[in-house]
């Protein structure tokens, strides 16, 4: 029996109140939720081979526990069929925040965090690089440009709660100010 041969939704015919067949396997939102916890293990791989990030001694869960939601984020984010404009449309991400907070306090610089944004990026090419044969070209470039804005955007999110954020030794540096 022949194996059944998947058209891309960009080649099916649609009307405007149809909704996305999730039988779609070219999309790359599709392709990230299949390969999500390969994807992390691959970023967790990389920052563990980065000496900026390495050097701080934390566990695994604490390394990655943001990347689960960020990465749902991403791929809710490539379900709308809008391109970014110039002004990010990118939604609030309260784990993008939080993720901020929870570095501050394992002591990460700004620096560490634009390099872990930068491997996430990476990683996520690397995984649609992977999964080259399974990817519908027609929209590659707009999916491509929506996982730039809405990491640029998480990570902006994120620089703004960890800035915001109160120091871990706050209290220490004042005392120690003080005396």
């Amino acid at each position: 029996m022949a194996a059944p041969v998947s058209v891309p939704i960009s080649h099916k015919a649609r009307h405007a109140d149809d909704k996305p067949q999730l039988a779609d396997e070219g999309r790359v939102a599709q392709i990230l939720s299949l390969n999500k916890t390969s994807l992390i293990a691959d970023w967790l791989a990389r920052v563990k081979q980065t000496p900026e990030l390495s050097h701080l001694h934390l566990r695994d869960d604490e390394r990655i526990g943001h990347l689960s939601k960020l990465v749902d984020d991403i791929v809710v984010r490539l379900a709308k069929p809008n391109l970014p404009t110039q002004d990010s449309d990118a939604p609030a991400s309260p784990a993008a925040v939080e993720h901020g907070r929870l570095r501050r306090t394992q002591g990460y610089s700004s620096a560490m965090l634009i390099h872990e944004s930068r491997i996430l990026q990476v990683t996520i090419f690397g995984t649609l690089h992977k999964n080259v044969s399974q990817l519908d070209f027609s929209a590659l470039l707009p999916d491509v440009m929506t996982i730039a804005d809405e990491v640029d955007s998480q990570l902006t999110q994120t620089m703004e709660s960890f800035t915001n954020a109160p120091l871990k030794s706050a209290k220490t540096h004042l005392v120690k100010a003080k005396g």
